[in-house]
């Protein structure tokens, strides 16, 4: 399913939210976030993270750094330890 909101995401359809700079997560902030739920039910349980590449302005792809439960911030510590960006916290 993640891969489908990427596509929703690259054609316009669906957007995220804008990620920042965090103590706890380290510097996300060319990124985004999106909630999604196979079931379509009630409160989305998992979150994608996501850039366009090279950078939004001159964006050719859209691609996925992590994914996983929304509980907690393992996904924005996955991403940022995958951007080689890991809070100094």
């Amino acid at each position: 399913m993640a891969l489908d909101m990427l596509t929703f995401i690259r054609d316009g359809r669906v957007q995220g939210q804008p990620l920042g700079q965090h103590v706890k997560t380290g510097d996300l902030s060319d990124c985004y976030k999106f909630y999604f739920d196979p079931n379509g039910v009630g409160k989305p349980r998992y979150r994608l993270v996501y850039r366009y590449t090279p950078n939004e302005v001159e964006a050719v792809a859209v691609e996925a750094v992590a994914v996983g439960e929304r509980s907690g911030l393992d996904v924005y510590l996955t991403a940022a330890e995958r951007l080689g960006r890991q809070s100094e916290a």
